[in-house]
């Protein structure tokens, strides 16, 4: 009797221990009902107003997606819905790492999107190469994302080299030159994002023949910019480039004017472009210059919707959230090219060289083997409340009158 007990025990033993060594995998391939979708973004701190279109589009085109059936993975053989999971980069670099931990490790994400700031994609990415998990990442400068040599890490924007080249396509479309600025004043963050963009200003400035008479990183959250403008002033400058966040590029603006420093030409990255920029100061915005990631009139396929709906939505226009919505579509593209779930075959894809997103509110996208795609820049000029394309030419350039003179 206690030998057919002992065999009994053994039998269920054995059974217990096969179904345990069942792959899991497959046990969660067979029950998968959606794929998670992890998003790093700034829902706190001075990138927040960036952070909230950024979060708007992503989740308006996972709506779109999902609406359309979802994403059809083959090795599955049926189509899912895409849930997306934000978590909060504190609009840090530090953030950014500490998000991309929690979307892997807790949220246990299969993909993950990034923020719109380099230095907090770069640490983001980071963590993304140790736990080979692959990160789609966008608005990020291509080169230093080229320089970091990630594995797992795709981006497609602009880089530093091609943005800072654009005020001087500006001026190179005004005639006559004599009339182009004097002094420049190169005002960066002091931080990665900065720095790398101030190494492309000053090599244009220097191939092209204009000065850059003053040149200092400035702290992210100064509230008081009046040294510097006091330099740029006595050095008889009458052009600004600028990148910063919003809250610091409204008061720099601010306290330009009071200083009643007279500048022709400012041309601003990031701080410039959401509209609470031009809300706070008015008219003072006007002739401002600012970058541009894509524009509602492009011709690519639902430009124009998206653009409408953010209006409708926000009372606002934008000048990003194509680009952001494009992540998505190049995501979903990439899922269904590879027919997995599986973040190295997802990402083998997006390395081949050979992989085009076709279709997307950025238009067609075709990466290099090491996963990236170099888009175009806009420069956008505000005028009662509304931005003019002038690079590439659409509207004349209008250069800043003085102050008093307005």
């Amino acid at each position: 009797m206690m030998e057919k007990k002992i065999v009994g025990w053994l039998g269920l033993s054995i059974f217990l221990l096969a179904v345990c060594l069942i792959p899991l995998s497959g046990v969660s391939a067979a029950e998968k009902n959606e794929i998670l979708v992890g998003a790093i973004n700034s829902l706190t701190g001075v990138n927040v107003m960036t952070g909230n279109q950024q979060k708007w589009a992503y989740e308006r085109a996972v709506f779109d997606i999902n609406a359309q059936g979802g994403v059809f993975v083959k090795e599955l053989n049926k189509k899912l819905p895409i849930r997306l999971i934000f978590a909060d980069e504190k609009s840090t670099p530090a953030g950014g790492a500490e998000a991309m931990e929690k979307l892997i490790k807790l949220n246990k994400v299969d993909f993950a999107l990034s923020s719109n700031i380099t230095p907090h994609n770069i640490a983001a990415g980071t963590v993304a190469e140790k736990y080979k998990k692959f990160f789609f990442i966008t608005c990020s400068w291509l080169d230093q994302i080229e320089e970091q040599k990630f594995k797992w890490c795709s981006d497609f924007f602009f880089s530093t080299v091609t943005a800072s080249l654009s005020p001087f396509d500006v001026w190179k479309a005004q005639k006559p030159k004599a009339e182009h600025p004097k002094a420049i004043w190169l005002m960066m963050e002091d931080n990665p994002d900065g720095q790398g963009f101030a190494t492309g200003f000053r090599g244009h400035a220097k191939d092209l023949g204009y000065t850059i008479a003053v040149d200092e990183p400035y702290t992210v959250g100064t509230k008081d910019f009046t040294p510097s403008i006091l330099k740029a002033k006595a050095a008889k400058c009458d052009a600004l480039f600028w990148l910063g966040f919003p809250p610091d590029s409204i008061t720099l603006i601010r306290q330009i004017k009071e200083q009643g420093l007279n500048l022709k030409y400012i041309h601003g990255y990031k701080g410039f472009w959401p509209t609470e920029f031009y809300q706070a100061l008015g008219k003072d915005a006007d002739y401002i210059i600012h970058d541009g990631f894509w524009a509602e009139t492009l011709p690519y396929p639902g430009c124009k919707e998206i653009g409408q709906l953010f209006k409708d939505t926000f009372g606002m226009d934008s000048v990003n959230v194509g680009l952001y919505y494009a992540n998505l579509q190049v995501l979903k593209q990439a899922i269904e090219k590879a027919g997995s779930l599986d973040s190295a075959k997802v990402r083998d894809v997006m390395y081949s060289g050979q992989f085009t997103a076709t279709g997307t509110t950025m238009g067609d996208l075709k990466f290099n083997d090491k996963g990236l795609y170099l888009t175009s820049i806009l420069a956008l000029q505000w005028m009662d409340g509304k931005r003019l394309p002038v690079y590439p030419k659409v509207y004349d350039l209008k250069w800043m009158p003085p102050w008093d003179q307005r």
